[in-house]
């Protein structure tokens, strides 16, 4: 079963995270997604993954490279520390896929900076 299947499998959330996947795989030329455990990685830049929770909770959590602090703060799709130096958050309804797909531009964009980065809070300016 690939990436796209399990997301099939949560009617509700089908279409935003079918959307999600495809965006995510247009931010890298040759990116792919590769199954490790239950969650799906983007190989060979590991700035996104996905687990589709279909079988119970019907949601799709997403990792992210970054620190929350890194990202701009969306109240609809909160964002928690994850683990070593990713972020977290999980997907429940569809009014949540503005927010998804800036937090998964921004961690393309932190992939690219490396390790070495200095990380930086963004900031909105009108």
């Amino acid at each position: 079963m690939s990436l796209k299947d399990e997301i099939e499998n949560i009617p509700e959330l089908k279409n935003i995270g079918l959307a999600l996947v495809d965006y995510a795989l247009s931010l890298f030329q040759g990116v792919e997604f590769e199954q490790s455990g239950t969650r799906w990685v983007a190989r060979p830049q590991n700035y996104v993954t996905f687990e589709a929770h279909w079988k119970r909770a019907k949601n799709i959590a997403i990792s992210l490279r970054g620190n929350p602090s890194e990202f701009l703060a969306f109240d609809e799709l909160p964002l928690k520390q994850g683990m070593a130096g990713y972020s977290e958050c999980k997907i429940t309804k569809r009014g949540q896929l503005a927010a998804a797909s800036t937090y998964i531009r921004r961690a393309a964009e932190i992939y690219k900076r490396g390790r070495e980065r200095e990380r930086t809070t963004p900031r909105v300016v009108e």
